[in-house]
């Protein structure tokens, strides 16, 4: 038996040995789901589409099906290698080459296989697998951030055409209000118990109404479309909506900062994902410094060589010692860039962190402020609606004038879109406050 056929069984064996630990499995991709539902579309049917056909989704998964694949390739220096060559030669006429065995034949075939295994590597290729693990593990965050930010743009987009739409309906119930206050004052002025100022100032309070609903319902119009963006659909894109009330503002989400803030130094995406670039720098550091070190590797080699005719087979087995010993400083300066980034990548993550707390104060802020508003506009609601029908029934019984019921459906109107706006923003405020502690789960529907 050759050294060929007798190394390979060991080398084999080599192969089958346990391998180093590499980064976490990451889930497979999600199945197709650009249909749309047939009925009409929730907040949790919203946030699925978003997260299916935004194309910034498709991205992320495309960086980190491109990760994974480095993360295998990383394994390949822990197997051997075989390579297979083949040589034919035919020297040209008139050359000194002479014919072999003297038959005039001069063509050469040379065949050659070498097994290989690297044996020592000072810890080269276990810095580039924990290089690789690491960015598998930051992609695989990046990608979480990637569809949290797509869940709340999603979200975001949602409640601000919930709260023009709302807008576009009180304009509306406004408009009508003006209507019927025009139809007393054209009556009263008809009857002799008002005034032509009186219908003037009616028929103003009207125009304006109808005014504001036309804008009102252009604002509805922009934030559709708006919506469709974020949900990654065209703009001509049939979109079928439910016009839900938004939630009532609930007091068990006023916390406390500290653990909010916490909870995002624990949970945030970009930070876990600025914490496996940390990772990946060093690993890099590491094997660029093992680049500069000395290498053992392992080969059998089995020839066949075929010239005049006749088959000549010869096998070898070694082992090769490489010392790197100048490179014009090739090493020495690969080490500083390496070096560098990993300061880079520290200072990107206290960076973060910072960023990070700053987020969760006025994220929490928000929330508080936009609680107390919609509770502030409930109240207000309550009070112009009163105001509104004590001056229309004053006026209709001929003791009020045509001014103050004018100034009570307007502020009656102003009330009924504030309280839409306080109670959007709030639910808008309540997601953005998940996301900056990393709460928002991306496959749960709101």
């Amino acid at each position: 038996m050759n050294a060929f056929a007798r190394a390979l069984p060991a080398l084999l064996l080599l192969a089958l040995l346990p391998q180093p630990a590499g980064a976490a499995p990451v889930e497979a991709p999600p199945a197709d789901c650009t249909a749309l539902p047939q009925t009409a579309l929730q907040l949790g049917d919203v946030v699925d589409i978003a997260l299916c056909r935004n194309p910034r989704s498709a991205q992320a998964w495309a960086r980190l099906r491109a990760a994974q694949a480095s993360h295998s390739a990383a394994y390949a220096p822990y197997l051997p290698a075989l390579n297979f060559s083949s040589v034919y030669s035919d020297p040209l006429v008139g050359s000194d080459s002479s014919s072999d065995s003297g038959s005039g034949t001069r063509t050469r075939l040379n065949n050659s296989a070498t097994l290989s295994y690297l044996l020592l590597d000072s810890g080269g290729r276990r810095a580039a697998l924990d290089r690789a693990a690491a960015w598998l593990d930051l992609a695989q965050a990046s990608r979480i951030d990637v569809l949290q930010a797509v869940y709340l743009d999603a979200v975001t987009a949602y409640y601000a055409w919930l709260a023009a739409e709302g807008a576009f309906a009180a304009s509306r119930e406004s408009e009508r209000a003006a209507q019927s206050s025009l139809d007393a004052a054209v009556l009263r002025e008809a009857v002799g118990s008002g005034t032509r100022a009186d219908r003037l100032q009616a028929q103003t309070a009207h125009a304006r109404s109808q005014l504001l609903r036309a804008q009102a319902e252009g604002r509805a119009r922009a934030a559709r479309g708006e919506l469709r963006a974020a949900m990654g659909l065209p703009a001509n894109a049939a979109l079928d909506l439910a016009a839900v009330e938004a939630a009532q503002p609930a007091a068990d989400y006023e916390q406390q900062l500290e653990p909010l803030i916490a909870a995002s130094l624990q949970s945030r995406a970009d930070l876990l994902a600025a914490e496996a670039s940390l990772r990946a720098a060093e690993a890099n550091l590491r094997a660029v410094k093992s680049s500069g070190l000395p290498t053992l590797s392992s080969t059998v080699t089995q020839r066949w060589n075929r010239s005049a005719g006749e088959l000549r087979e010869s096998s070898a087995l070694g082992l090769t010692l490489s010392v790197p010993l100048f490179r014009g400083f090739e090493d020495h300066n690969r080490v500083r860039a390496a070096e560098a980034e990993r300061d880079l990548a520290q200072a990107e993550l206290q960076r973060l962190r910072l960023a990070a707390s700053t987020e969760v104060y006025l994220a929490h802020s928000e929330l508080i402020t936009q609680t107390q508003a919609a509770r502030s506009a409930a109240i207000l609601l309550d009070a112009a609606q009163e105001s509104e029908s004590l001056a229309r029934a004053r006026y209709e019984a001929g003791i009020g004038i045509i001014l103050d019921l004018i100034n009570a459906q307007n502020a009656a109107a102003d009330a009924r879109q504030q309280l839409v706006l306080a109670r959007s923003n709030w639910a808008a405020a309540r997601t953005r406050l998940a996301r900056t502690i990393g709460a928002l789960d991306i496959h749960a529907a709101p």
